[in-house]
This record gives C-alpha cells, structure tokens and sequence, in this order.
C-alpha cells in the first residue's frame, strides 16, 4: 500500500508536537521548584496536579488548533507563501491569548460567586505562562509549516498523480495542480499517444505502458478523461498495482469543490447522488426552524437598532423587498434592511449592485459589511420559503438573463435557496456572467453532495468568514 497523505495527519502531528511544548509551560512551576529553586515559596503561578496540568495542557493547544484552522494555516495555499505563514500566525495566537485571559477571568469570576465551581479555577493559566506557551508554539508551528512540504516529498509521501487521455477536463485538472502548488499532490505528468499529443506535456507513455510506469514511478492515482483509455487488461493491472483511477470531472471536483464545466451539461449528473434521507431532511427543517427562531430572537436588540439608523440616514422604508426566485422556479418574496437610496433602481432599472457602488447609504455600507442587512432573511427560513443552506436567490430578471446566457443554470433551483450557501463562503460576490458561472458550478456542487454535515461545515465557516470580514458571502 502506497503511504499516502492529506492536511488531517499534519494537523494530527502538530497536535502532538504542540502538546509537548506546552505540557511542561503548564508544569512550570513544578519545574522551577525542582531544578532553579528548591524549597523556595513560589508564587502559585498554576496547581500542579497532572490531570490538572494535562486539561489547562489541552485547552490551550485546542484553542491555538481552532486559532489555526480560523486562519487557514492548514490549507497548503497558504502553507506555501512564508509571509502569510507569519501574519496568519501572529493573527492566530494573538487572538488565543486574548481568549485564553477572557476565558481566566470568567473562570476566576465564577469561582468567587460560585465556590462549588472553584475546581474550575484550576483550568486557568498564568498570563505570563500562557505568553510563552504561545512563543514557543509560534517557532514551532512556523518550522513545521516550513518543513513540512519538503519532507512529504522528501519522504515519498505526496500522492504521485499522472493524467491520462487528452481533453477540456484533463487540461482544466492540470492547470488546477499547477496552480495549487499542493504538496500532498505530485503531479507526475501524462500517459497518452505520442500523435497530436501537446509539445508542452510531459509524456510518460502510451496507455499499454501504464502497468509498467505504475510500478516504477509508484504512482497512487491515475486520472482519466475517459474511461476508455485503458482497456479492461490495463485497468485490471493498474488497480493491482494498487493505483486508484479517477475521472478527470470528479478529480476536478475534489481539487476545486466545484462541478468541472464538462459536468453542467451531463444529464446523469444528480442520478449518483441520492441527496439527504427523509430523516436527513426532516432534521434539517428543524435545524432551519430552531435557529432562524433563536437568532431572530437574540438579534431583536440590533434589529431594533439598525431600523432606528436606516431610517434616520435617508427617507424611504426601513425593510425593501424583492421577488425572488425559489424552489423549482416558484417566485417568493424576501425582506432585507435597506441599505441603499429608495430611489436606486429607479433611473437604471434592476442591474447588479457593484463594489463602492455610489447606492449604498453610509449605514448600508457597514450593514452589508458585517451581513447585518441579511437577518430578515430568517423570517423567510420560518415561512419555509428558504433554508438555512442553499443556493442564493436571485431576482427574476437576472434567472432569466443568466438562463439565456449560461446553459442549465435553471438547475439551482432544484433545492430551496439558503441565506448562506457554498458559493457564498468560497467565491467573493461577482457582477458578471462569468461569476454567476463559477457561482453555478459550486452551486451545483453543494446539490450533487449536500448532506447535514456538509450544512453544518458551511455554516461554521459563515460564521468564521463573517466575523474575520473575509470576502466570501
């Protein structure tokens, strides 16, 4: 079996690594006792019970992994580039530090009005403990993102990918692996015929050839454009070589988390995927019901709030609604605060709000940053119109503008719209027909393998992009 290798076991060996650099800064005070200080009366910096120095251990290298997941600093997009290694980074754990002492103070607060809770106080860390626990982590995470590409390769244990056949699909992969710079990844190069084949690839051999390149390059995986390319012999050879084949539309989706374009027009596309159980969906609806009711609720401060501001800022009303596209087609009404003029549309007719677009009110500007403007969506959630997750609803001019230039964009409507979605945490909002195409090709992707967990994945990382004001959404 070949070694292969993804992002969860360097996450998995940092884990260790990072336990074993703050297990003693959490056993410190023991530490300075034994060997600096013998018998002398040292300030309690932290108890030194070993389960208690095991938990506050714990706690603190959770806290420095979601830091680090928060920033990204396990994709190898940014993994790859040393200065953003650095700024992400210092991002990270500066925000763990300033969790870590909130978190102390809530926990000294609750031991003195609650004594019951005072075991609890034993989770706390010493300011100055905490400090350099996060240096050290900080020189070791950054060594081990700096080594670890070179040592997966030096290694063996990048995947070793070749690509076989000719095509838009295989060209679109390769230029995806290229692009990526991913070191779990190596692209080897291409089997093909040696007629017509490009200048610029680099042939390995000619499909019959494949058995033998599998063995003596130690290859894991060979994607194809068409499963013709290989006779059944060859392919029999190949998974006895252990190397897995994959589809060159399916690779393509694994790499981007989008439908390869190829993909749009098959009519077989949604027949491979079954989409969630009746349990699957009815959990979801009560997912959709709990939280758009809970955080209406706990919004209803700031609702109150914003209304009081738009319609202070510019005259008009507090909320505009729109007609939307839904499930199948069915048009719906939807509600959000104003933030642009009432009188935007009323020159240029319906057209694409744009960045810095003169529209936008003072108030609108900041309500569309953090996405404030969006929560009366939620009273769309509750009547059913719309789920949590989904694709985002577009207006009937533009569904029918976009129907005539993109073809089978009608196929998002297949699922309900979602106040956030996939394209919305993975593509930043587009103004052309190009966007709208990419923003399809995701969409369709989250229909073809939408599931609960993958739900709850992207809500998580709405959560994420909006509190860290990133692009996407």
């Amino acid at each position: 079996m070949k070694p292969r290798t993804s992002s969860t076991l360097f996450a998995l060996a940092e884990t260790l690594a990072l336990l074993l650099v703050v297990l003693p800064g959490a056993h410190l005070r023991s530490l300075l006792e034994s060997f600096l200080a013998p018998g002398a009366e040292l300030e309690a910096w932290a108890p030194d019970e070993p389960w208690f120095i095991l938990a506050r251990s714990l706690l603190v290298v959770i806290a420095i992994q979601a830091g680090f997941a928060l920033r990204d600093l396990y994709r190898w997009s940014v993994l790859v580039r040393p200065q953003l290694v650095v700024v992400r980074l210092l991002e990270a754990l500066s925000g763990v530090f300033v969790t870590l002492l909130l978190l102390n103070g809530v926990l000294g607060a609750a031991t003195r009005e609650f004594s019951s809770l005072a075991v609890l106080a034993r989770l706390q860390t010493h300011p100055l403990l905490l400090a350099g626990c996060l240096g050290v982590s900080f020189l070791l995470a950054y060594g081990l993102r700096m080594r670890w590409p070179r040592w997966l390769r030096g290694a063996g244990l990048s995947e070793r990918v070749v690509l076989a056949g000719r095509g838009p699909s295989i060209d679109l992969v390769e230029e995806e692996l290229r692009r990526r710079h991913d070191p779990s990844i190596r692209f080897m190069g291409h089997i093909d015929k040696a007629e017509g084949a490009p200048r610029e690839r680099t042939l390995l051999g000619a499909p019959t050839d494949a058995p033998r390149l599998a063995l003596e390059l130690q290859l894991a995986r060979a994607v194809v454009s068409d499963r013709s390319t290989f006779d059944n012999d060859t392919l029999l050879r190949l998974r006895m070589a252990d190397v897995r084949i994959s589809d060159a539309n399916s690779f393509y989706e694994r790499l981007t988390g989008r439908l390869s374009p190829e993909s749009l027009s098959d009519p077989d596309l949604f027949l491979s995927s079954s989409g969630p159980s009746i349990g699957g969906r009815v959990f979801g609806r009560l997912l959709d019901v709990l939280f758009a009711a809970v955080g209406l609720a706990l919004a209803s401060p700031l609702l109150l709030l914003v209304a009081v501001l738009v319609k202070l800022e510019s005259p008009g009303p507090i909320f505009y609604t729109q007609e939307r596209v839904g499930l199948n087609g069915r048009p719906f009404k939807i509600a959000k605060f104003r933030s642009m003029r009432n009188d935007a549309e009323a020159k240029s007719g319906p057209v694409w709000a744009s960045s810095n677009d003169a529209r936008v009110t003072r108030v609108g500007k900041w309500l569309r940053k953090l996405r404030i403007d969006e929560i009366p969506q939620l009273w769309c959630v509750l009547s059913n119109d719309m789920t949590l997750v989904g694709p985002r609803p577009e207006r009937p001019h533009f569904v029918e503008e976009l129907e005539d230039e993109i073809p089978h964009y009608g196929r998002r409507h297949l699922v309900k719209p979602g106040v956030t979605g996939w394209a919305q945490i993975n593509y930043s909002y587009g103004n052309t027909i190009d966007d709208a195409f990419i923003k399809l090709q995701y969409d369709l992707y989250y229909i073809k393998h939408r599931t609960v967990a993958l739900d709850m994945a992207i809500l998580l990382r709405t959560v994420k992009v909006v509190v860290l004001q990133e692009g996407a959404v």
